[in-house]
């Protein structure tokens, strides 16, 4: 079974009104009902009536059928189907209680293989590689969050490796030799082509990682949602649109939380891009 969303209803409200500069108040003003019920539905503690979710998705330009979907818990994405060009191993690790992904990719001719993002704690994906009998030769960081960054220190020890990130995000702590790329650039892991996309917005110089059909993409999108845009919400809705589901539907999303997904499903089921790609 698929993981659970990671964004909910309320989730998805708070970041829709980030997207018009709203407050809760002005929300309630738009759809007419008291602020203390815009409270309690970004608190999950209030699902609105059917109306009601029509009225939130006009005034917030969501797609209501995709928002009911997600209220009413009766949506998840098809999980989408291995790439057998790539052997692609995801990691569920922790920061403190929250859930991470982070995923350790291995070219299948020649067994040299890659970590994305690091966890906060990355014990288990080395427990992985040694399992495996692997030693990565590059760390790809999508951005220097703690919760995907914060275990480049022990990653750097355990596998002596250069780490690889944005040249306009912040400088992550841990990495002997942390090196700078940019939109276009084609990092290689075996026979294995990486395109880096800078897919801003959620931070600065956040990216994403195009192997073949699959991409990986930190706290970008999310399965029928988007990133918490505390960059510039402009540039993260034009970092998805423009450049992730531009991509053909069958391109894998391998996002940082939540589960993955495909470029077809998030144009079909994202209440935030539904007829806006």
């Amino acid at each position: 079974m698929p993981s659970m969303l990671e964004d909910e209803f309320g989730d998805i409200l708070e970041k829709a009104r980030d997207g018009k500069n709203w407050s809760q108040a002005d929300l309630a003003q738009a759809v007419n009902v008291p602020v203390h019920d815009i409270q309690r539905m970004e608190r999950y503690e209030l699902i609105p009536d059917d109306a009601g979710i029509d009225a939130v998705a006009t005034a917030l330009d969501l797609d209501a059928s995709a928002l009911h979907a997600i209220a009413h818990e009766a949506w998840q994405p098809e999980p989408p189907r291995d790439d057998p060009a790539l052997d692609l191993i995801c990691l569920n690790v922790t920061m403190g209680l929250y859930p991470v992904k982070c995923y350790l990719l291995r070219c299948p001719e020649t067994n040299e293989s890659a970590v994305v993002d690091t966890g906060a704690s990355p014990d288990a994906l080395i427990q992985k590689a040694r399992e495996r009998n692997l030693k990565p030769s590059k760390i790809l960081l999508t951005h220097a969050h703690p919760d995907h960054a914060g275990g480049l220190d022990k990653l750097d020890r355990a596998f002596g490796c250069p780490a690889f990130i944005h040249d306009k995000e912040l400088k992550p702590r841990g990495s002997r030799d942390l090196r700078f790329v940019n939109d276009g650039d084609v990092l290689e892991v075996g026979q294995l082509r990486v395109d880096v996309l800078f897919t801003p917005g959620h931070t600065a110089g956040g990216v994403s990682y195009k192997i073949h059909d699959t991409i990986l993409s930190g706290d970008c999108i999310f399965a029928g949602s988007m990133g918490r845009a505390n960059a510039s919400w402009p540039g993260l809705f034009a970092s998805i649109s423009q450049r992730l589901l531009a991509l053909a539907d069958a391109t894998r999303l391998h996002p940082g939380h939540g589960p993955a997904t495909t470029v077809g499903e998030e144009k079909r089921h994202n209440p935030f891009f539904c007829g806006k790609t």
